[in-house]
C-alpha cells in the first residue's frame, strides 16, 4: 500500500511540473509578427489549449491572452 501511495505522489507530482511548464516566448510562438498567435501557430505548443487561452472568443491569441495562459 505504501508503494502504491508513494507511485501516486510521484505521478501528481510530475503531472503538477508538467502543468506548469514554461510556455516559448510569444514572439517564437507568433511566426507571422502579426501580434496575434493564430490556432495553427498555436497548434505546436505542446500542453497549450488554444480554446480556454482565447478567451475573448476571436479566433487569436493577444499578448495578454498567452501570458495568462502561462498560468
Amino acid at each position: 500500500m505504501k508503494k502504491i501511495c508513494l507511485v501516486l505522489s510521484a505521478l501528481g507530482f510530475s503531472a503538477a511540473a508538467l502543468a506548469q511548464a514554461e510556455l516559448p516566448a510569444f514572439e517564437d510562438v507568433d511566426t507571422n509578427a502579426d501580434g496575434q498567435i493564430s490556432m495553427e501557430e498555436a497548434a505546436a505548443i505542446e500542453g497549450l489549449d488554444f480554446a480556454t487561452a482565447d478567451a475573448n472568443q476571436d479566433g487569436a491569441l493577444d499578448a495578454e491572452e498567452y501570458a495568462a495562459a502561462q498560468g
